[in-house]
């Protein structure tokens, strides 16, 4: 993923615009990245305890996979912590934490 989409990916995450209706259309419909590497990105995060799937409306109920479609307006991809979030993002140089520099081709 280029610098700027994977800028783009983790900003919409913390500003909870992440949810997966959102990310098929922009990231696989109009960037043409595959759900493969949009999945390694949020289950590397969900396994270093950064990000989680909730429902949008109730977010005591969280999910394991995701379901990769348009219409999907019920599940959303958070920052476990967005204070740690926000911190985060905006203190790495260009905004890409080191722990995620490896998905940038």
């Amino acid at each position: 993923m280029t610098v700027e989409d994977l800028r783009e990916l983790l900003l919409s995450i913390a500003e909870e615009d992440a949810i997966i209706s959102t990310l098929f259309s922009f990231f696989i419909r109009n960037k043409g990245y595959s759900t493969q590497i949009l999945e390694e990105i949020i289950f590397y995060g969900m396994a270093i305890g950064w990000f989680e799937i909730v429902n949008v409306e109730n977010d005591n109920i969280p999910y394991t996979d995701i379901e990769w479609r348009i219409d999907n307006d019920f599940q959303e991809v958070v920052f476990c912590d967005n204070d740690f979030a926000v911190k985060t993002l905006f203190t790495q140089e260009g905004g890409i934490p080191e722990l995620f520099k490896k998905f940038i081709l």
